[in-house]
């Protein structure tokens, strides 16, 4: 049962994902990572946030869309600067590269907007 400090991170790379993790892990979160949107979804349902690559997005189109849309803003895109990605309103994103803090500080702001 997720309890709410869950944080969902999805990344084509390993790396990026256990990096990522490790990070928030160090921080208290608790996290769960996958490598396609589509074994994500459920466990989406009760997290925190979703942190999702943009490689995810380029290799997932439409499943990425639409899982992004239905985080209802508590979702973290990470961009690499140049991706010619449409921005939405209710999603976060952190450009590549970017350090422990930064992400911390994207995650606190988007828990403090949600208060």
């Amino acid at each position: 049962m997720l309890d709410g400090k869950t944080i969902i991170v999805v990344a084509a790379d390993q790396g990026l994902r256990r990096s990522v993790a490790f990070a928030l892990e160090v921080e208290g979160y608790s996290t769960e990572s996958y490598d396609t949107v589509q074994k994500a979804e459920a466990s989406c349902r009760e997290a925190l946030c979703a942190i999702v690559d943009d490689d995810i997005l380029r290799s997932e189109p439409q499943t990425t869309t639409q899982f992004l849309g239905n985080r209802g803003g508590r979702a973290i895109l990470l961009v690499d600067g140049l991706s010619a990605l449409q921005q939405r309103v209710d999603n976060t994103t952190l450009t590549k590269p970017f350090t422990g803090a930064d992400l911390l500080g994207v995650i606190n702001s988007r828990i403090e907007a949600a208060r």
